[in-house]
């Protein structure tokens, strides 16, 4: 198992406590003559909750290795338009400033975030799950509708999650809740968001700690930032 570790911490060695802030980033659509704008990644968070996924001994053991990036709002569009289906890049600059704005209000890390959305759904915004899940973040109506009830965001019915920026806003908001009640504890938090939390507290009573959905959000969190980490400085422009 600490191999394992070792090669997850190994294999997100971009991430660094030294980066600076990351600065806007603008990018002119050359198809219709436009520029748009995405919110720098709020820098404290990511590495909080990054220490938070993987425990301080394993950050701070390879922190000092890592090349300084000051474009990752950059690098995490390109990601996300990559990752879109074709009728969706359209919507990527949307996409990641959701991922970014609400990251940095939730203190987490929106490599995470796109971790988990790459678990759950492969980027496909119409994705249905066996269960009736939807959307980039596969939630159920019924825990949708709790979820906008209770943090007053806007929902009208099941096709409120066909829309990306709902999708993200609803299922991150989820996620957040998760993580309070179970005081920042990733591997019962993360778990929680795929079998409920009950399920996990009666794994937990009997000594288990889930790992299966664990390991595969970790496993794209180590992919997406090894991809990041890649000497790339085209600016993509979506579609239309």
């Amino acid at each position: 198992m600490k191999t394992k570790h070792l090669k997850l911490a190994l294999s997100l060695s971009l991430l660094t406590g030294t980066l600076p802030v990351f600065t806007n980033f603008q990018s002119t659509d050359w198809k219709k003559n436009t520029t748009f704008t995405l919110d720098s990644v709020h820098e404290a968070s990511r590495i909080g909750h990054a220490k938070e996924l993987l425990g301080n001994q394993e950050y701070y053991q390879f922190a000092t290795q890592i090349e300084s990036s000051k474009d990752l709002n950059r690098r995490l569009y390109n990601q996300v338009l990559r990752s879109l289906p074709v009728a969706y890049k359209a919507k990527a600059r949307q996409i990641t400033q959701t991922i970014i704005k609400q990251s940095a209000q939730y203190q987490m890390d929106p490599v995470f975030v796109m971790a988990i959305i790459r678990t759950e759904s492969l980027f496909n915004p119409k994705a249905l799950g066996r269960h009736g899940e939807i959307g980039l973040m596969q939630l159920k109506p019924d825990t949708a509708l709790w979820i906008a009830n209770k943090f007053q965001i806007p929902y009208e019915n099941a096709d409120t999650l066909l829309n990306p920026h709902s999708n993200i806003k609803l299922g991150m908001a989820y996620l957040n809740l998760l993580r309070d009640k179970f005081d920042k504890k990733a591997v019962s938090y993360v778990s929680a968001y795929n079998m409920g939390p009950l399920n996990v507290r009666k794994l937990l009573a009997q000594n288990i700690k889930p790992q299966e959905y664990k390991s595969k959000v970790m496993e794209n969190y180590s992919k997406i930032y090894s991809r990041l980490a890649e000497k790339r400085s085209e600016i993509l422009v979506a579609a239309h």
